[in-house]
């Protein structure tokens, strides 16, 4: 394996991290595409997803799966309103 390969796939480990620890596997692939989306969209730092986020987005994972789901949502797809209240709806958090 490449240099670079090794060195973006953090997210992957991110993934296999959170399925061990038990989060259902939805919400930590949403979470492995807010990494993954993060370090390939070069966001800001003051943006969900750096590498350094890892550790408290599992925690949020198993405090509070429904909210990190629309948060993790919110974060993904920002401008799209309407998926964003679907999810907010099926997870009953209005």
């Amino acid at each position: 394996m490449n240099d670079k390969a090794v060195q973006n796939a953090y997210w992957d480990d991110w993934q296999r991290e959170a399925l061990a620890a038990g989060v259902k596997t939805p919400l930590a692939k949403l979470g492995m595409e807010v990494l993954r989306a993060h370090r390939k969209n070069r966001w800001p730092a003051e943006f969900l997803g750096r590498e350094d986020d890892g550790p408290h987005m599992l925690t949020i994972c198993l405090e509070e799966p429904d909210e990190t789901e629309l948060l993790f949502i919110e974060n993904l797809y920002p401008y799209d309103n309407a998926l964003i209240e679907a999810t907010r709806a099926r997870l009953f958090l209005d």
